[in-house]
């Protein structure tokens, strides 16, 4: 599941919000989630936990309370190039999907 949350800034202008990517994993009827990437890139600067929420970072919900909302970031302290336009932060999440896709899915469906 992904969606995006978008917030009129001006007239002419958009801001994004968050940016989440879910990925469950489908047994029999049952569903469990996996690993979320996302982002929060407007995020106040002063907001808690904000260097690892804002750039693309993830959870692990399969791996239960409490490392669930640990905040696992992928692009290090210099958010600057990342969140500098929708372009790089759309190749970082890019990154992101992919890094997923290479080592999580490959893990669940080895499983199955």
């Amino acid at each position: 599941m992904y969606f995006e949350a978008w917030r009129v800034a001006t007239r002419n202008q958009y801001v994004l919000d968050q940016a989440y990517l879910n990925v469950y994993e489908r047994i029999g009827m049952q569903e469990q989630e996996v690993v979320c990437l996302h982002c929060d890139p407007s995020l106040s600067p002063d907001a808690e936990h904000e260097r690892y929420k804002r750039g693309p970072h993830n959870h692990m919900y399969i791996a239960g309370l409490p490392f669930d909302s640990a905040h696992t970031a992928l692009q290090g302290p210099d958010l600057g190039p990342v969140l500098r336009s929708t372009d790089t932060l759309h190749d970082a999440l890019a990154w992101g999907v992919e890094m997923i896709r290479d080592e999580i899915l490959v893990l669940v469906q080895g499983e199955n």
